[in-house]
């Protein structure tokens, strides 16, 4: 008897990841895509050259668009969008666990309570509503990440490291956040093995030798800073509300509890909680530091635009790749997980002196989701489809074998479509349609339009304005930036293309979507060979050390039979 509650009790920290992420995801499963925001899944993303990043644009989506190209070939769009937010909590929740269980400071029921707060905060209910799941997923590689490194630490194998690492490069910010991490963790003291921290930094080379082959300069305008600035929430200032894991820029997306009396209360409960198992943790094994300091320097991150507004505006104007940290507030994973290891600290201690112990764990497991109930059935996200005649204009775009690329109408980044509720979205268009696209980087943040930093698309825009404000014939400005097709959402209102573009040829018409032709040849884009090449390299060198990482379990354990 006593050896099956012994391993119900193993087993538990394993079977809570997935209850919490049914209680998440469960309603987004539906048939159906759930697209909000960054989250964009379409039916078959075309992989083409333009995706690993040899365009003006910034990019932003390197490699994870990439790689979504290559995976949905094999499940299609609306799978991987069902998979991505199941493995998100799934995959926090597990990493969690396995990182408690390396670090033996206390039993399962604290573990969950470690996990629980993992999958269910504020930054991860911000962040899910806003779409980046690229930046989620490499949230949860972090505890991966960790327990590897230490692993590392003590000279056993680099593969899960580098496994690792590779989930945090799915975008720039995240793949930033893994390398500090590790770092610290594999130089903190001078210790472990240096040489993998170049694996690491070969992963995340396709975004960056991406964003250093850019012909413009990678600087940003100075008043994303105080736009993507991270905002107090009701917590009695910006700090606080970063420390309790809150924060991000857009307010439409903070869930609606958040201020409220009883979160607020839990969330600083959760806070204090979590201070006092960190200094459980540091008296225990002083490798919680290299976390502690990675945690400093994400609050640090988060905190700039908001006390030195002036001087990060100018640093982000003049210096190249500076706008990633713009939005601090998404740099918070050090911190989250800083927090759920202290929070499953503090229960372990208090479990180990209270009577009642389930009750007391049980408890403490579910503080997180009583401060945020919201997060619950996906947090307001819902499930949505597709207009029908899309399908149809994305065949008659494919046969037109003109050269050039389309660009979206109105020329605008953000929809809010009917078909999707009218929740906001990243036009889902340049993803859809299998040609490439020209696409329009300014923002309108609280009201005011922010500068992109594509040069293309400012021409584009620009040209544009002048159309609606003089008359101006902006044909020939658009064939001498490529542009061959102007695909319409039609819901979206705006001028007509005919008012501002004339004598342009209707391709395809829809209930949703019209598509026209540019009249004239478009002019062909210039694509530097060094920078593709450059590229290139760079894919490969990081598919040989995610390779190398795959393949050497295999081998060791082929290597271990046949000396058996």
């Amino acid at each position: 008897m006593e050896g099956g509650s012994a391993r119900r009790a193993r087993l538990l920290p394993w079977v809570w990841p997935v209850l919490l992420t049914v209680l998440i995801t469960v309603p987004l499963l539906a048939p159906g895509y759930v697209v909000g925001y960054d989250l964009v899944f379409v039916p078959d993303l075309t992989l083409r050259l333009d995706l690993f990043g040899v365009t003006t644009a910034l990019p932003r989506a390197v490699p994870s668009d990439v790689l979504v190209a290559l995976l949905d070939e094999v499940s299609g769009g609306q799978f991987l969008d069902k998979v991505v937010l199941v493995a998100v909590p799934l995959l926090a929740g597990f990493g969690m666990t396995a990182l408690w269980r390396e670090l033996r400071l206390g039993g399962p029921l604290a573990g969950c309570a470690a996990v629980t707060l993992y999958v269910w905060n504020p930054f991860v209910a911000e962040r899910l509503r806003l779409g980046a799941w690229a930046l989620l997923l490499g949230y949860a590689a972090l505890p991966w990440l960790v327990r590897s490194a230490l692993k590392v630490r003590r000279g056993e194998g680099w593969a899960g490291f580098l496994l690792a690492s590779a989930g945090c490069a799915l975008t720039a910010s995240g793949g930033l956040t893994g390398l500090l991490v590790a770092a610290l963790i594999l130089l903190w003291p001078a210790r472990g093995r240096v040489w993998p921290l170049a694996g690491a930094a070969l992963l995340n080379a396709p975004w960056l030798v991406a964003g250093l082959a850019r012909s413009s300069a990678a600087t940003s305008d100075p008043a994303a800073v105080s736009a993507f600035a991270a905002r107090d929430e009701g917590y009695g200032g910006v700090l606080p509300t970063l420390l309790t894991l809150g924060g991000v820029w857009n307010a439409d997306v903070v869930p609606a509890s958040r201020g409220d009396l009883v979160p607020l209360v839990l969330g600083f409960a959760i806070l204090l909680v979590s201070v006092i198992g960190v200094v459980i943790w540091w008296r225990q094994d002083r490798l919680a530091a290299p976390l502690v300091v990675a945690a400093v320097v994400s609050v640090a991150i988060g905190m700039a635009g908001v006390l030195f507004p002036d001087a990060f505006a100018r640093v982000v104007e003049v210096v190249p790749g500076a706008g990633l940290f713009r939005d601090g507030q998404r740099y918070l994973g050090p911190l989250v997980l800083l927090e759920a290891v202290g929070f499953g600290a503090a229960v372990a201690a208090l479990l180990r002196v209270v009577p009642l112990k389930w009750l007391v764990g049980a408890t403490a497991a579910l503080m997180p989701i009583a401060a945020l109930p919201g997060l619950a059935g996906g947090g307001g996200m819902k499930v949505s489809d597709y207009p029908a005649d899309w399908a149809q204009a994305r065949q008659v775009l494919a046969s037109d074998t003109r050269p050039g690329e389309f660009i979206p109408w109105p020329f605008e980044s953000y929809r809010a479509p009917g078909w999707n509720g009218r929740r906001p979205v990243l036009d889902p268009m340049p993803r859809y349609f299998s040609k490439p696209s020209i696409v329009p980087d300014e923002l309108i943040v609280g009201g005011h339009r922010l500068a992109g930093e594509d040069p293309r698309a400012l021409a584009i825009a620009t040209a544009l304005r002048a159309a609606a404000r003089t008359g101006a014939d902006p044909t020939p400005v658009l064939l001498e930036q490529g542009v061959g097709w102007l695909v319409v959402d039609r819901e979206a209102g705006g001028p007509s293309p005919r008012e501002l573009v004339p004598q342009v040829t209707e391709l395809f018409s829809g209930p949703s979507v019209t598509i026209y032709r540019v009249p004239g040849t478009p002019a062909e884009q210039e694509v530097r060979p060094w920078a593709v090449v450059l590229i290139l390299a760079a894919w490969a060198a990081a598919g040989a050390i995610l390779v190398a990482a795959i393949l050497a379990p295999i081998f060791r354990r082929t290597t271990a039979r046949s000396t058996l």
